[in-house]
């Protein structure tokens, strides 16, 4: 009996330090994208995000990105947005249900084959991601301090689930997936002498769950945006106060030694080395990683960034448009 023929896919993450405008440069793709006719649906949020693409929702969902997108659209008629909205708590208070790209009998199914292009976060707003997101991140405002272990924990939990539930099928239907951050926020937990010193060894990291599954099917790029190696305190602190506006500062981005030490990470061989270490004991294949500056204009990113997807698309033979 012949063996299927994998297809071909792209796996893209975004990343870099905090600020580094991981949402702006997936917004600018998203809309790059729909500009070339494809479909793309936004797997970014908590549960009713996820569940707004699945296909009890199709009467709903088939001409929007998102379920952000229906809810604030002021050109779309309350009535249907009301429905909309009571449709998928009905899902979530009376079914109990998850959704997934598996066919079960205890998920929501979501067809893979419904998007040209998925766009997916870390970390999520759902599951062991909302622990990060809403705990391990703001560990001070309960009376407690950053345990970057703890949080390594939490972030490997979400990456068995988000790949076993989404991730996988969206590859091996070879489709494109887009991703703000991915493993690679390794550059924020592991130790290090001076800075972290309560960080996560690399061998117990590398060892978690989770991670195993992450580094044996790592993406297939990375693009990091990053500021100079010897990028200085002032320079961080100038582009928190450009770029925060309303936000509230978690824990991690009041540290500007802690900020300064994720970025030689992010823009020195560092990032390799971890993936060529975590790839070769799952069996995955190191990604490609490009790297972006800081200080380009977001306009000049966007456009590095697209001719860079489509040189990809040329040199790998894998369907972008």
């Amino acid at each position: 009996m012949s063996k299927k023929k994998a297809k071909k896919f792209l796996d893209l993450v975004i990343g870099g330090c905090d600020f580094s405008g991981t949402s702006t440069q997936i917004n600018d793709l998203i809309e790059y994208f729909k500009s070339k006719g494809e479909k793309v649906r936004d797997l970014r949020g908590d549960e009713k995000d996820a569940l707004f693409h699945a296909e009890i929702m199709k009467p709903y969902n088939n001409t929007h990105t998102s379920f952000n997108e229906v809810m604030s659209n002021r050109k779309i008629h309350p009535f249907i947005q009301i429905d909309v909205f009571n449709h998928i708590n009905k899902i979530l208070n009376m079914n109990s249900k998850i959704s997934s790209m598996v066919q079960n009998d205890i998920t929501e199914y979501i067809n893979p084959n419904s998007a040209d292009v998925w766009i997916m976060e870390e970390p999520t707003n759902r599951g062991a991601g909302q622990t990060v997101r809403r705990f391990e991140l703001y560990r001070s405002k309960f009376g407690d301090k950053i345990n970057p272990i703890s949080a390594a924990l939490a972030h490997q939990a979400y990456r068995s689930e988000e790949f076993f539930r989404f991730r996988k099928i969206i590859r091996e239907e070879g489709k494109r997936v887009i991703r703000s951050r991915s493993e690679e926020s390794a550059c924020y937990q592991i130790s290090d002498k001076r800075y972290l010193l309560n960080g996560i060894p690399r061998e117990q990291y590398l060892s978690l769950p989770g991670h195993q599954v992450a580094f044996g099917n790592p993406p297939t790029n990375i693009f990091v945006i990053v500021g100079p190696e010897d990028w200085k305190p002032n320079d961080y602190i100038k582009l928190r106060e450009e770029r925060c506006g309303e936000r509230i500062l978690d824990d991690h981005e009041k540290n500007v030694g802690y900020q300064l030490m994720v970025n030689k990470r992010y823009s020195t061989n560092w990032l390799e080395e971890l993936y060529e270490e975590g790839c070769r004991m799952r069996g995955g294949n190191p990604p490609e990683i490009t790297r972006f500056s800081i200080n380009d204009s977001r306009e000049d990113i966007k456009k590095k960034m697209i001719n860079k997807l489509e040189l990809i698309a040329r040199e790998k033979e894998i369907k972008i448009l």
